[in-house]
């Protein structure tokens, strides 16, 4: 990674607002950012400095090893269980999850990075960091890409907009980064919905009333299509409440159509296999990723129960997260050419009804006991075959 420092970037470490927030889009260099951030000042002796995700995980997997690499050569104890770089005069550049808040608390620090803001609890900052930075009088940067209007992340970035004292807040677009061309963006321009280009690439904090599917109109995407015969089931396997699934075709213009649900309560995943059988049967299904190591029995797990059952079970090795999911369901509904690919039969009435009900907060799907199992199903399948892979989009046949 080249670590010269741009006129703008250098410009906002210079700056002396004691919190700063920076709100990008997608592969602007937060992580990059992030740390020169916290390598800025001279280490005081003893002292500690923070990068906080969402999740202790997300820490592990996105910065630590450009930390290791920085400081490979250098005099410092690295230590891969607390992830953590040790300097000689005992300063700390920890990489911390806020999963694990206990974690966070009764510590006194200098700097902290909070990474994607908006997928923490709205009480991370004022109840347990900003504490950690009272008796050194520290500073913090929050970084993230918008995710809506109506989270914590967007509220201090307006915070930041006026004049606060303590608050600053700044807005680029991936393009601003310098990291990714003209050529790459363009892509992606192809690959996403018009919302989510303008969120994740241009720093929008465009909301469709947090909807989950907010590209979905049912004027424009319910009607009766024909059925092509090159047919897929999605399949969410609703732990302890619904067991759904949703068969669709795609056509050879690529065109997607949801023409049958299933909706099963109180059942299991052997029920839901010989449902999906007597309907349409020995089709590929894709799957709830998680149903790979979940047992419906003592012995078998859901992916092996379909298996059995004559269906061929393609699923990613982990979970996709929920962004990817949204975004793929929603460029497949309405890209940003305006072109729409995903149509629903009228009588899919529980699809229609996730479609239009189900909301987000702080990022994640709102979930009831019956709300969001069959636009997870529907979502299994958007996210696999038509989720944005650089410069492919759909599953080639």
């Amino acid at each position: 990674m080249d670590w010269k420092i741009d006129s703008t970037r250098k410009a906002i470490l210079q700056d002396h607002t004691r919190y700063k927030i920076v709100c990008s889009g997608r592969r602007w260099g937060k992580s990059y950012f992030s740390i020169l951030f916290l390598l800025s000042k001279a280490f005081k002796k003893n002292e500690r400095r923070w990068i906080i995700f969402p999740t202790y995980r997300q820490a592990k997997m996105v910065s630590w090893s450009i930390l290791k690499d920085l400081f490979a050569k250098k005099d410092v104890a690295i230590n891969e269980t607390e992830l953590s770089i040790t300097m000689e005069n005992g300063a700390k550049i920890e990489l911390k999850g806020a999963d694990k808040p206990d974690s966070l608390r009764g510590v006194s620090t200098t700097m902290v990075v909070l990474d994607e803001y908006s997928y923490m609890k709205e009480n991370v900052w004022g109840e347990i960091i900003q504490p950690t930075l009272a008796e050194t009088k520290g500073k913090a940067l929050f970084v993230g890409t918008p995710t809506g209007t109506q989270n914590h992340f967007y509220d201090l970035f307006v915070k930041g907009q006026q004049d606060n004292g303590d608050y600053k807040s700044w807005q680029f677009t991936t393009l601003d980064g310098g990291f990714i061309s003209e050529e790459e963006i363009e892509n992606a321009k192809k690959n996403l919905d018009k919302r989510t280009f303008q969120q994740e690439y241009e720093a929008s904090f465009l909301t469709a009333a947090n909807r989950v599917a907010y590209n979905f109109n049912r004027d424009t995407h319910c009607k009766v299509m024909e059925k092509s015969p090159r047919m897929f089931w999605g399949v969410d396997f609703g732990v302890a409440s619904f067991m759904t699934a949703v068969l669709c075709s795609e056509n050879t213009a690529g065109e997607v159509y949801v023409f049958d649900e299933i909706s099963l309560q109180n059942s299991n995943t052997f029920e839901l296999a010989e449902r999906m059988k007597a309907i349409a049967h020995g089709l590929p299904v894709y799957p709830d990723p998680a149903g790979k190591a979940r047992t419906s029995n003592s012995t078998k797990s859901d992916h092996m129960i379909l298996q059995e059952a004559g269906f061929t079970v393609i699923s990613k090795k982990a979970n996709p997260t929920q962004r990817d999911r949204i975004n793929a369901l929603n460029k497949m509904l309405e890209d940003a050419t305006g072109k729409h690919r995903l149509f629903v039969n009228p009588k899919c009435k529980n699809l229609i009804r996730d479609l239009e009900l189900c909301t987000m907060e702080n990022g994640q799907i709102l979930k009831t006991e019956t709300l969001s199992h069959h636009i997870d199903a529907l979502c299994y399948i958007m996210d696999y075959r038509y989720g944005f892979k650089g410069k492919g989009s759909a599953i080639q046949w």
